[in-house]
């Protein structure tokens, strides 16, 4: 029986695999600087949860961390991101063995968890359950770059890959029940937020 996952990754396999320009614009790459003002001079460990590209976890190596990334699928990744660390994982199943994996059975957390342009593709029904997920296992805070409009490309596939489309409020107040708010921004076309575990 098929499952809803399944349905997800064949969706992006069939994406990566026949949008030559999908991957050209990274979100996960753009917003490395304001994750990077966020967090200050502290590094360490960092998961990119949905790294679809991995352009943006090999710029979060380049600034000093120890990168690990995880999707529904690998074929998005960039030739030079295949290098990193990653497993196929979803982010509304428990992501504790992603932390407790790549090597270091003893971890339970990453430090951080960086998800752009992620939430917004998950089904309405799971996207608090991968907040949820993702505050778990991040040991300082979890940053999240949200798309708040309808996706283009969608429509080369003949449906919608942006699933949860709502306003930053909603996506603020929804966020709020799970985590400590740091920081929020409404860029108008994305929210973004910094959230500590409670």
């Amino acid at each position: 029986m098929k499952t809803i996952l399944d349905t997800e990754r064949a969706r992006y396999e069939e994406v990566w695999g026949s949008i030559d320009t999908y991957g050209q614009y990274a979100p996960g790459a753009e917003r490395v600087p304001m994750f990077l003002d966020l967090v200050g001079d502290r590094r360490g460990t960092v998961l990119d949860a949905g790294t679809g590209s991995g352009k943006g976890a090999l710029q979060l190596y380049t600034a000093g961390f120890q990168v690990y990334m995880c999707d529904v699928t690998a074929d998005g990744l960039v030739p030079e991101a295949r290098a990193l660390l990653y497993e196929d994982a979803c982010l509304w199943h428990d992501l504790s063995p992603l932390a407790k994996g790549f090597g270091h059975p003893g971890r339970t957390t990453f430090d951080f968890v960086y998800c752009c342009d992620v939430l917004e593709h998950v089904p309405p029904q799971f996207t608090m359950l991968a907040i949820d997920q993702m505050l778990r296992v991040a040991r300082y805070g979890l940053f999240l770059s949200i798309s708040l409009q309808l996706d283009n490309f969608g429509a080369w596939i003949g449906e919608p890959l942006h699933r949860t489309v709502m306003a930053y409020t909603w996506w603020r107040d929804s966020i709020r029940e799970l985590g400590e708010i740091v920081e929020s921004r409404d860029l108008q076309t994305d929210g973004i937020f910094f959230v500590r575990p409670r």
